[in-house]
């Protein structure tokens, strides 16, 4: 019997006493279990808190730090991300990904059928780059505001447009044990003039070339609708599985979708596996320990005997199948280049008349 080798990740606490920031550091214990199935290599691209906080107190000018914080744009207040960086509290130095801004326009060439939050093209990335004075040498933290969970979208792009996905780190926690562990805060509305709060239409960078050198062609990271229309047909012979990553309700047709327009419903053969069971029910700026969230995988029909499977994962719009993408990697059961986006996602397959759907 092979070995099968587990990271369970142990909580963070920090406390405050005497003036005094006490850190227990959260650790990666390692485990064996008997198993007949190969575990992939794990990128380890989640850190804590405190390794966060040590990181930004270096004062390097490599280690940059990104709130990647998005929030869905539904109901009559809705959270939103670039706001929330604007008044602050913001982690010094930081910059925001805007994961809207930094996409193809809406009726663009690139984006014809004016789909949300598409992934760049590698020039429109790179200029993004430049304006945060990204290096490619340049290690990322990537962190979220208090109950956000949906920044991992921001992590997917960056690592998958061109920056060393080695160099690209998930911040796991909130704003909130940020300031609880000792780590220092910005306060304060922005202005509108700040650097941070650039738009690309207003950067002209279509006339530019930009200096940032993406690491590698970054086509193959998400997959089209006419490719999943082959997964599809293709059946049980097909060389994929898609994922989906909406709620049960949303994914068997009996709750409604939150874009009007939408049917209900999935596509035929896809499996369901609810982003936020992935998460802490108590913070959802941090996963649940990855050998739990890879139980929850194989129990959703993700097979660890099948990994020559590649794994296509859908959500609404293609921001939380980043969290799916995420923590196949992860905990194991794929490697990062067996994963693919659908970026059009729900919001293109749901809006077309041609697409098959099921409600079973």
């Amino acid at each position: 019997m092979m070995k099968r080798l587990c990271y369970i990740g142990i909580a963070t606490k920090c406390s405050l006493s005497s003036g005094f920031t006490t850190q227990t550091k959260t650790t990666h214990r390692l485990f064996q279990t008997s198993s007949t199935s190969r575990m992939m290599a794990t990128s380890n691209n989640l850190v804590t808190i405190p390794d966060a906080i040590t990181a930004h107190k270096q004062n390097s000018k490599h280690i940059k730090f990104i709130d990647g914080s998005w929030h869905m744009p539904v109901g009559d207040n809705p959270r939103n991300g670039r706001a929330e960086f604007t008044s602050g509290p913001r982690i010094p130095g930081a910059f925001y990904y805007d994961i809207d801004d930094i996409a193809p326009a809406m009726g663009s060439d690139d984006n014809p059928k004016k789909l949300p939050h598409m992934k760049p093209s590698s020039k429109m990335f790179a200029s993004a780059m430049d304006q945060m004075g990204i290096l490619p040498s340049d290690t990322l933290y990537v962190y979220a505001t208090n109950d956000c969970a949906f920044y991992h979208r921001a992590y997917w792009t960056l690592r998958s447009c061109g920056h060393d996905p080695a160099l690209v780190k998930l911040v796991q926690g909130s704003l909130d044990e940020w300031k609880e562990c000792g780590g220092e805060l910005e306060e304060g509305q922005l202005g509108e003039d700040d650097e941070r709060l650039f738009r690309m239409s207003d950067l002209g960078w279509e006339e530019k070339t930009p200096t940032y050198q993406c690491m590698s062609d970054s086509e193959n990271v998400v997959v089209d609708m006419d490719q999943v229309l082959d997964i599809v047909n293709q059946k049980d012979t097909a060389d994929a599985v898609i994922v989906d990553a909406r709620s049960a309700g949303r994914f068997v047709g009996t709750a409604p979708e939150p874009r009007p327009g939408l049917r209900g419903g999935h596509m035929p053969g896809a499996l369901n596996v609810p982003f936020t069971d992935l998460l802490d029910a108590d913070d959802k700026t941090k996963f649940r320990p990855m050998d739990e969230v890879r139980d929850i995988f194989i129990k959703a029909g993700i097979s660890p005997d099948a990994s020559n499977r590649k794994v296509v994962c859908s959500c609404g719009s293609g921001v939380t199948a980043a969290a799916l993408a995420i923590g196949l990697e992860e905990c194991g059961l794929r490697n990062k280049e067996d994963i693919t986006i659908f970026d059009g996602s729900w919001i293109e397959w749901g809006s077309s008349d041609s697409t098959p759907i099921v409600t079973d």
